[in-house]
């Protein structure tokens, strides 16, 4: 006797869900969920509501809602089938590179928690902290934060750093630091792989380092003006420095050669005083007697 499962509700409308994203969107890609807290995820919702549709589901709902997609979109099924571990799903029209750089401007403020590791620099500023005298003392001088007493309050007494990025997020830093209501800790998503139109990323596809791809660019500009101009190819960039450079060549010929014109007689009869001492230090120099 054969039975039939009864699918519930809830994976019905995600795996519909899920559906129309796969063909709406030739750009999927994943985060890991590892660490990264639901008011995070929420803001960067807010954030990139206009560009980038997220979804957190599991992996067995988004290969099941593959399988019945009608998505023209090759190797989709390869994707998703190496999906592992919880993962939030990004479905765009943008490509995965612009899409990492979308994803580093968006990073959010967020409080430190123990055992974090600070993203930055992490600095207590001076003033008035608005919380009364008691205990919590003990915890501004065991983060080496000093402070003193003044109309009912604590004070701290000078701009303090308590961590650099890097350190770790010890028990009495993170409750100093919620006490005062900062956020330090700058958080985002980090793509681990990434589905655009047929062509799959690995992690590894997804490292960019803006800061190290723009002084490339920047060398590769400047080598190509340099070569530029010794070719002589003439651009409206180049062509000041390229003129310059004949100017200058032009007048060394012309004054190795002696020639007279305005632009030259300086130079020419600097450069004929200069041999005439140099060749009389040699006359004197060779003259029998000479000192």
């Amino acid at each position: 006797m054969s039975t039939t499962r009864k699918v519930a509700a809830w994976k019905k409308e995600a795996i519909a869900q899920l559906q129309v994203l796969l063909e709406k969107y030739p750009v999927i890609a994943a985060a890991d969920l590892t660490k990264v807290r639901s008011s995070q995820i929420h803001e960067l919702r807010k954030r990139l509501r206009d560009r980038v549709a997220m979804v957190v589901t599991k992996n067995n709902l988004l290969r099941k809602s593959v399988e019945l997609s009608e998505s023209s979109h090759g190797r989709v099924e390869e994707f998703v089938k190496d999906l592992q571990g919880s993962n939030i799903l990004l479905f765009t029209d943008v490509n995965p590179y612009s899409l990492i750089i979308l994803l580093e401007k968006s990073k959010v403020r967020v409080p430190a928690k123990a055992g974090d590791i600070a993203t930055g620099e992490i600095m207590v500023p001076a003033g008035n902290t608005g919380l009364p005298p008691g205990p919590v003392i003990s915890e501004f001088g065991e983060i080496k934060v000093q402070t003193r007493i003044e109309g009912g309050s604590i004070w701290v007494a000078r701009d303090s750093v308590v961590a650099r990025k890097g350190d770790l997020i010890t028990p009495k830093m993170a409750s100093v630091l919620s006490k005062l209501g900062l956020k330090p800790m700058e958080a985002g998503l980090t793509l681990s792989t990434a589905f655009d139109n047929g062509t799959i990323l690995r992690a590894d596809d997804l490292v960019l380092d803006i800061s190290a791809y723009r002084k490339d660019v920047f060398q590769a500009v400047s080598n190509a003006f340099s070569l530029s101009i010794d070719a002589g190819y003439v651009t409206p960039e180049n062509a000041p420095r390229i003129l310059g450079k004949g100017m200058r060549e032009a007048l060394a010929i012309a004054v190795e050669a002696g020639f007279l014109e305005s632009g030259t007689i300086e130079p020419v009869l600097r450069r004929a005083l200069m041999n005439a001492n140099a060749l009389n230090q040699k006359i004197s120099s060779a003259t029998p007697g000479n000192p």
